[in-house]
């Protein structure tokens, strides 16, 4: 045994542990990731003097070309982990111009921790295997010979003793299998941390190459997704795709590491599959509809997807040259469905491991289909939440895949599922987040997958004037503020959600930031959202899941008794009537959401629409409902507007080319009921006037991320959350 010696840094209350990439105050940690970890250590590092920008960048993106920008976002947040202000800095004081110091009294020491030394364990197997060798329980070919012929004299004997030898020789041989198999090291419990640097945008896919050496990844630059090819190695990149209006759903190497296969949004909302060599070109289509990444057949030359139509999901495969050949595996109808995150072929071509929405109790399990036959087998007894890419190890020891507790669960993590039997384990416990959607493995045992974190702030428009807006919360990460919810109050104030642990719950404040006080009770992994307020200043409307399932609830305005309005499925997305009367909402009680409506005190649903539809909002005139629904021509997803009793649908509206997979994320009357203001999947804000064809982009707004929005009661104000994604790319190593 041994011992070493980890250097910690130590400021009033915090300590700051190089090793371990973590930032603690008073014991706890404090959320602090990627660059903005590294820039604070270099800060620490070179406490009392002035850090120039150059010596930053050199020491904190070494070797690549950032911009400014970088070191501004970085700069913030640290501040926001530490609890200070540019303005009244505490610990970090900006030289304009030149650079940063560092002037919080530092304090260094080693804090010592106890490893084994591989030897030691080396060692150990040496002896174990001497040990077995003198007592083991495996008769020799000799000891066997000698005692047969001592009992050919007793031919009756003969049968007996050798049936009892053979027998404990295959004892021993389980027990000595059972042995090793429980001595063999546990794959995914040490793992190390890598980080790729992208550039000049935010990562919201990636994918390794079989070899380990190479990743493809998309980014989002001013709102405009390319793809990327990186070396692992050199952490150098270089943009391999642009095209305009397109999004990406899925990113797959092929099984010779040659080609990227690329599963595709168009302007013209139609997914398809297409293939492209490494170093970029023109993507060559091999089929349409493709709704998931791709996952390859062991010998590479058939490939399987996900399908979505008419309320159907399916696993199809076909050639993977050239997408013919297309062959249905498997078809599940709603309310049953498969896992649009994606599937994977297993290494032996047995099987295709996808993740399976069970309709009963709204978990999901996790699936592996034969390729031959279509039987199901379910892996492992375990109901999960959320999940995420799935991923066969390359050995076919087991999967690897993202898990949420639940759709609403704010915190995911990685987990290990051994194959064909054996504990699931989770292996990430850290204060990052991870993109379940993205995460990919190589031959050699790399895991390549994103993580985030999300900060927030609310903003105020008088009139909706981008120009004149000003803010008046600044959120601390990780709570979230107003990502999930915020509303005006009829006396001008603000309602808005944000985390307690891990809990979200609904905050009050007055218009100008001053005077925040939590409304509803916090209980672990419960999520209140999409909050608004009675026209008469009586109730608070919201969606929770503080049943076991998501429904929508009622506190009085002070935030005091609370009740539970609705019961059957799942129901969300709650707009208030202006009378105060009625909670329109969308419910998935009949197997397919639709528009309902039910008094405010509660009672039984009155339908409103009977095909797929969600996001309605009631016009402040209360005589329409706006709300979004499914098309046939094009296929896809309309803005639709009927009345507000229901019946044959108003007016529709086409959607902007530029949003064809998320949609419209948020949607809002404007106060004289003219228009239809909604948020853009990616982002900035749209105006959709009901005397015009096409919808306008709302001037001051094109390049903001937004996340919630709301008009005053007075129709004087417009509130925002305005919203910063800070991803990178992580490389996880098993390295035991």
């Amino acid at each position: 045994m041994a011992t070493s010696a980890r250097l910690i840094y130590q400021f009033d209350e915090f300590q700051v542990e190089p090793d371990e990439h973590r930032l603690r105050r008073r014991g706890e940690i404090v959320p602090l990731h990627g660059k903005a970890f590294e820039l604070l250590l270099a800060l620490v590092r070179n406490h009392g003097r002035l850090l120039t920008k150059d010596e930053i960048f050199e020491q904190v993106w070494p070797d690549q070309i950032v911009e400014e920008s970088n070191l501004t976002v970085n700069m913030s947040a640290i501040r926001r982990a530490l609890g200070e202000r540019a303005s009244n800095p505490h610990y970090i004081t900006t030289v304009s111009g030149r650079g940063y110091r560092f002037t919080g009294e530092v304090r260094q020491f080693a804090s010592e921790t106890l490893t084994i030394e591989r030897d030691s364990f080396a060692r150990l197997t040496v002896v174990e295997e001497e040990t077995d060798s003198r007592t083991t329980l495996i008769p020799s070919v000799g000891q066997i010979a000698n005692a047969m012929r001592r009992l050919t004299s007793h031919p009756a004997v003969v049968f007996a003793t050798c049936a009892v030898v053979l027998a404990i020789a295959g004892v021993s041989f389980w027990v000595r299998g059972l042995h090793r198999a429980s001595a063999a090291p546990l794959p995914w419990t040490n793992i190390a941390f890598r980080r790729f640097a992208t550039h000049a945008g935010i990562p919201f896919r990636v994918a390794i190459s079989p070899d380990g050496k190479s990743l493809v990844y998309s980014q989002r630059v001013e709102g405009k997704e390319t793809l990327w090819l990186g070396q692992v190695e050199s952490n150098a990149s270089v943009q391999i795709l642009d095209q305009p209006d397109t999004l990406y759903n899925g990113l797959t190497f092929s099984p010779d590491g040659q080609s990227i296969y690329v599963a595709e949004f168009d302007a013209a909302n139609v997914s398809r599959l297409v293939r492209l060599p490494i170093l970029g070109g023109v993507p060559i289509e091999l089929t349409q509809h493709a709704d998931s990444g791709v996952t390859f057949s062991p010998d590479g030359r058939q490939l399987a997807f996900l399908r979505r139509s008419a309320g159907e999901t399916a696993i199809i495969i076909a050639d993977a040259g050239d997408g013919r050949n297309e062959r249905i595996l498997i078809a599940r109808k709603r309310p049953e469905s498969f896992s649009s995150a994606g599937l994977s072929w297993s290494p032996d071509g047995k099987t295709i491991a996808v993740a399976a929405k069970d309709p009963s109790n709204e978990r999901i399990e996790i699936l592996a289909i034969a390729v031959t036959d279509s039987s199901v087998e379910r892996i492992s007894d375990r109901d999960w939440g959320e999940i995420g890419n799935l991923k066969w190890q390359a050995d076919g020891r087991g999967l690897l895949f993202g898990e949420k507790s639940s759709a609403i669960a704010r915190r995911s993590e990685i987990w290990f599922l051994p194959y064909p039997f054996g504990e699931p384990r989770q292996i990430t416990n850290d204060a990052n987040q991870y993109l379940m959607q993205s995460l990919s493995t190589s031959d050699t045992g790399t895991l390549a997958l994103i993580s985030g974190q999300t900060e927030s702030e609310i903003w105020i428009a008088p009139d909706g004037d981008a120009a004149r807006a000003r803010r008046v919360l600044q959120g601390v990460e990780p709570k979230y503020e107003a990502v999930d919810g915020l509303s005006w109050t009829p006396d001008e104030h603000l309602l808005y959600t944000a985390y307690v642990a891990d809990a979200l719950v609904i905050w009050e404040m007055n218009a100008d930031g001053s005077n925040r006080r939590q409304l509803t009770s916090n209980v672990s992994d419960h999520v209140d959202r999409q909050v608004s307020v009675t026209a008469d200043n009586r109730y608070i409307i919201f969606q929770s899941n503080r049943s076991g399932s998501l429904q929508i609830w009622r506190t009085n305005r002070d935030g005091s008794d609370p009740r539970q309005l609705t019961s059957v499925g799942n129901n969300s997305q709650p707009s208030l009537s202006p009378d105060s009367g009625w909670i329109v909402y969308v419910s998935d009680s009949s197997g397919e959401s639709v528009i309902s409506r039910i008094p405010i005190e509660g009672g039984p649903p009155i339908q409103i629409t009977h095909s797929y539809s969600w996001n309605p909002q009631v016009s402040p005139d209360g005589k329409h409902i706006a709300f979004l629904e499914s098309s046939n021509s094009p296929p896809g997803f309309e803005l639709a507007i009927t009345s507000f009793e229901g019946g044959k649908t108003e007016k529709t509206f086409a959607l902007p080319t530029r949003m064809p997979v998320n949609l419209a994320k948020q949607m809002r009357w404007t106060p004289d009921c003219g228009a239809l203001i909604y948020r853009d999947s990616l982002q900035g804000l749209w105006r959709q006037r009901l005397d015009e064809e096409k919808p306008q982009p709302i001037k001051g707004f094109e390049n903001v991320l937004t996340s919630q929005f709301a008009w005053s009661f007075n129709g004087k104000n417009l509130a925002y959350t305005r919203k910063s994604d800070m991803q990178e790319i992580l490389l996880l190593q098993n390295t035991r």
